[in-house]
Formats: structure tokens, C-alpha cells, sequence
């Protein structure tokens, strides 16, 4: 479906948008102001957060429309009687998760991290609903185009 000279040709595109936009927010001056340059700072880090929000919203989304496809078709094993492959699939999930989480726990406990939280730690920012609801928007949005038989132009690339 795309050939990596498409996602070459995209990722440039971002990145000439992105330094556009960073460009046209910076004044030209000579001597720039400590305050001002801290405002400057402060909105390149603000724009950055937002950027970072989006993108990550953007891959939430088609992480949940590939498992809403996922779990039409698991839906669908299960309705034609295949219930030996339906176990299958839930068992290994299963095992991979287990695996991942004696990993991450393994891996806490045998290099603990030397650094110390700060003493008055600063609010964490709660995140924006965009990103919050774009997994399970994508979940829905994968199911009801999998339901319509679209499934394989979504997941045809995968295989």
C-alpha cells in the first residue's frame, strides 16, 4: 500500500512544516531579552507538548482501528465455531503479556534506578482529552469498519 518513498516524501513534509512553524514563531532580534527569551522558550516548549499530544493521538487511533479490526475477526472465529484457534490466540496473548510483565519487573529490580525523586515534585499535567479517547475511538472506528467488510483494506498491508 505504501512504498517507503512515500513515507519518506511524509516525513519530510513534516518536518518543513514543523521548522515553518518554529521559524514564524521566533523574532529576528539583535539582542534579545532574558525574559523574552524565556517566553520564547516557554512557547516552543508548549508548541512541542501539543505537537507531541497530536502525534501521539495520531498513532492511538490507528493502534485502535488495526485491534478493532483484530477483534472482528476474533468475533467472527468465534461465530463460525473455531473455538481451538479463538483459546490459541488467548492463551499466547496471555503468555506474551505475562512475559512482558515478569520483563519490565525483572528488569526494576535487577537495575534499580539511582535517582532520587525531588523533594517537591512539580504537578504533573493531566493529559489533553484528545489524547485520552483517541485508543478507544480508534477501537470503535477499527470494529464498525471491519463490521462493513472493510477489514481488508485496512489490515491487507499487514500481510
Amino acid at each position: 500500500m505504501f512504498t517507503i518513498v512515500d513515507f519518506l516524501i511524509a516525513l519530510t513534509f513534516i518536518c518543513v512544516v514543523m521548522a515553518l512553524v518554529i521559524w514564524s514563531r521566533l523574532k529576528p532580534d539583535a539582542k534579545p531579552d532574558k525574559q523574552e527569551s524565556e517566553v520564547r522558550a516557554q512557547r516552543a516548549a508548549a508548541f512541542f507538548a501539543q505537537a507531541g499530544h497530536l502525534a501521539s493521538s495520531a498513532v492511538n487511533v490507528v493502534i485502535g482501528v488495526l485491534l478493532g479490526v483484530a477483534i472482528n475477526g476474533l468475533v467472527q472465529l468465534m461465530f463460525i465455531g473455531a473455538w481451538a484457534a479463538v483459546f490459541n490466540i488467548a492463551v499466547l496473548s496471555a503468555v506474551l503479556f505475562f512475559i512482558v510483565f515478569l520483563h519490565d519487573r525483572l528488569g526494576k529490580k535487577l537495575f534499580p534506578s539511582g535517582i532520587r525523586p525531588a523533594r517537591r515534585p512539580e504537578r504533573v499535567r493531566e493529559t489533553p482529552l484528545l489524547r485520552r479517547l483517541s485508543l478507544p475511538a480508534g477501537l470503535v472506528v477499527g470494529v464498525v469498519l471491519a463490521s462493513l467488510g472493510l477489514d481488508d483494506n485496512l489490515s491487507g498491508w499487514l500481510s
